[in-house]
């Protein structure tokens, strides 16, 4: 499911960090949140991010915003700008911006 289609389904909750499970690679460590929530219908339920981050988004005993697919409340994300993707594609639209002033900076430049 992509990131707006998960958005357009997902429910809006609070959730508690219980944990944060790290994953070590060769560009250094990231972290995993397991959060407890309780969904609209009253169910608790205890899941796992999809998306590592580092720092992580919280320690655990801090509350998070979450957002949850009520069809599989374990399909969570934290509600933030990075937790979304948001923050990656504000960050890849950046460069697209900046590589694409430098080329017709460049091909400006070469007309004259």
């Amino acid at each position: 499911m992509n990131a707006r289609e998960f958005r357009r389904r997902a429910r809006r909750t609070r959730g508690m960090v219980v944990r944060l499970r790290a994953s070590r690679s060769g560009d250094g460590t990231v972290y995993y949140p397991t959060i407890r929530f309780t969904t609209t219908y009253g169910q608790q339920v205890e899941a796992e991010t999809t998306h590592g981050s580092n720092p992580p988004p919280a320690v655990p005993g801090e509350e998070v915003p979450v957002l949850y697919d009520p069809a599989k409340p374990t399909r969570i994300r934290v509600d933030s700008l990075a937790g979304s993707g948001t923050l990656l594609g504000v960050v890849f639209l950046a460069i697209g911006i900046v590589l694409f002033a430098a080329g017709a900076g460049v091909a400006l430049a070469q007309t004259f």
